[in-house]
């Protein structure tokens, strides 16, 4: 029997490289076949075909010329790589709704922590295509015959895997350069046209699109490269320069909030995970009554340019800057200069500025980010007395901390908002999930058993926060101390550890795309009076608003956003070159409404990004009239 079947492995050995050849492009078709409705690339577009052949053609010739151990080796070795590669994309889509990119490696240790078996809920054809992909390597792996047996006589078998592989390189070499722009420099004018292949393709910011154009094989080489800083177009300083001159005429003036706040403290919430269709009075009571007292904002957006959505929305909201995301490590933000964040900014007024978290401060490296952000100190559980690090209303212990007697800025994270809503959380739920149970009865909502589950989950998550939230307040009250402190509340991102995208999208009542990132947003306090904006507004407007209300010394032509209260049109600017406003929205692809607008906010948003990657404000000194 062994000899039979060694006889038949032998027999069938010229298939090895062939059937390895078609399992890398069954692979590549099988990924973009599941998710054909992202992008406008057609499945059998050209592009996509040339590179995902080209790859496929190019690896296999390049196998063949090894002995046997070595073709069995790099055959597995691909397999298991390409495998994971193309699983990893699922789950990162079923998380994050976009795929895999390289730069998500600075942050993947961190996120890790959070992994939940619950994220790898792909569809059932797609674990079905890479399960098959996995046979088909393994077979070709089995197959692999002695040296010679492919191309007949063994001299002529390196002559055609190098001209295969020469030939190979056309197709590839050949729509790299078609996609690639001419022009040399930066180009963020007003010439962009989002629905140009070679946008895409110059870009490479969103993986959604470029994985559909190009195909997994010259994705992966891709976004290593430019994740790496390899072919990233980069502004020089004086390019820099400029822009912010031409920043400058958009920004600063004063408006009826102008220094409104000055001399009073403020404390910054961001919470976690906290969406829209929680803050309801049956389930975050103490969060609506402040939305009804308070400064409501109602089209306010936290968009997510990194796949470290709080961190994200960390940095956006304390510097006023976008995250880059590509080409730069995380070490950036313990190491650049960011002369303007709030923190630096109020301790130059002489206030008392520290951060507060439940997490470890190794955790995005937040010990030394907020350190060199300007804070005196990041609080974790430990230093606030916390017992279990998980719920919120614990930090409570430290609010002499977070409200200290003197002029204070504090800001503070919260944590049990966090997902996955399943039981591996359940010391958050379970004090709550009673009242949660109840309360998502009462509404009427529906759907399947784990869904259900999971809603109720993040409702009880939403509670212990929203009890945070009431005893924050009730003590300020108390003290009589609201009135000379203003308290921003805002959200880190939508609720995305929700595992069906469709029921998320269904709850929240979502139509249109940008609104999966619209979020709650108020402010209350310091003399504020109740009001309901609906102008549009982000994450990226809330340090030039707070400069402006508190009359920071500093020029807003640096910052991303725009003072909320100022005369500028209200938009809110989205990852991939997106943008909503009152008379439009635009998610980046497909027909564009305003493309005069779309290319302003890529200018902007792109500029910025370039200031924190090639640390521009490193040695400058820059206040206001500077």
């Amino acid at each position: 029997m062994k000899e039979t079947l060694s006889k038949l492995t032998q027999k069938l050995s010229p298939l090895s490289l062939p059937l390895f050849f078609l399992a890398l492009v069954f692979l590549d078709y099988a990924l973009r076949f599941v998710y054909a409705g992202l992008g406008n690339t057609r499945l059998l577009s050209l592009r996509p075909m040339a590179f995902t052949l080209g790859w496929a053609l190019l690896l296999t010739s390049l196998i063949s010329l090894l002995p046997r151990l070595g073709r069995r080796i790099a055959i597995g070795l691909l397999t298991g790589l390409f495998g994971f590669l193309a699983l990893l994309h699922g789950v990162m889509y079923n998380i994050f709704g976009h795929f895999f990119s390289f730069s998500d490696m600075s942050f993947a240790g961190d996120g890790a922590k959070f992994f939940s078996w619950s994220y790898l809920n792909l569809p059932k054809k797609y674990i079905l295509f890479i399960g098959m992909f996995l046979v088909m390597g393994i077979c070709a792996l089995v197959l692999c015959g002695r040296p010679g047996t492919l191309g007949g006589r063994r001299w002529l078998r390196p002559g055609i895997a190098l001209g295969l592989a020469l030939l190979s390189i056309v197709p590839i070499w050949t729509v790299s350069v078609q996609l690639t722009p001419k022009e040399s420099g930066v180009t963020w004018g007003t010439n962009y046209n989002p629905a140009d292949e070679r946008e895409i393709y110059k870009d490479f910011s969103d993986p959604n699109r470029s994985l559909k154009l190009t195909g997994l094989y010259q994705y992966t080489v891709r976004n290593l490269a430019m994740s790496l800083g390899w072919g990233v177009n980069k502004a020089s300083i004086e390019e820099l320069d400029a822009y912010f001159e031409q920043r400058a005429a958009e920004t600063g003036g004063t408006n009826d909030f102008t220094g409104q706040m000055a001399g009073k403290s403020c404390i910054m919430v961001m919470l976690e995970s906290v969406d829209t269709w929680m803050a309801t009075p049956e389930y975050m009571p103490n969060l609506c009554r402040l939305q009804a007292e308070g400064v409501n904002f109602t089209n306010f957006y936290t968009p997510l340019f990194l796949s470290a959505g709080t961190f994200n929305t960390e940095i956006i909201s304390q510097t006023g800057m976008v995250p880059p995301v590509t080409g730069v490590s995380a070490s950036i933000y313990s190491t650049n200069q960011f002369p303007l964040s709030l923190a630096n900014l109020f301790a130059r007024e002489g206030y008392r500025v520290n951060s507060f978290h439940p997490a470890n401060p190794n955790i995005y490296s937040r010990g030394s980010v907020h350190a060199n952000l300007g804070f005196e100190a990041y609080h974790s559980h430990v230093d606030m007395g916390m017992e279990d690090f998980q719920m919120d209303s614990q930090m409570l212990k430290a609010y002499e901390q977070i409200a200290p007697q003197e002029d204070f800025f504090s800001f503070v994270i919260t944590y049990s908002g966090h997902g996955p809503y399943t039981e591996e959380l359940m010391s958050i739920a379970q004090p709550h999930l009673q009242a949660a149970e109840r309360a998502v009865a009462a509404a009427g909502i529906t759907g399947s058993e784990e869904n259900l589950s999971e809603y109720t989950h993040a409702i009880a998550h939403a509670m212990e926060t929203d009890q945070f939230i009431g005893g924050l307040v009730e003590r300020l009250e108390a003290e009589g101390r609201l009135e000379d402190t203003l308290l921003v509340l805002y959200t880190d991102h939508y609720g995305k550890y929700m595992t069906d995208k469709e029921f998320l999208a269904s709850v929240k009542g979502v139509e249109e795309a940008p609104d999966l990132y619209r979020t709650p947003c108020v402010m209350i306090g310091g003399g504020l009076a109740p009001a309901e904006v609906d102008k549009y507004c982000s994450s990226l407007d809330l340090a030039p608003t707070l400069v402006n209300l508190f009359g920071l010394d500093t020029d807003n032509r640096y910052y991303a956003g725009d003072d909320i209260f100022g005369d500028t049109p209200g938009v809110a600017m989205l990852p991939n070159n997106g943008w909503c406003a009152a008379d439009g929205w635009f998610d980046g692809q497909g027909q564009d409404s305003n493309p005069e607008r779309t290319a302003e906010l890529r200018q902007r948003v792109n500029e910025s990004m370039e200031a924190v990657r090639c640390d521009y404000f490193k040695g400058k000194e820059l206040l206001a009239g500077d």
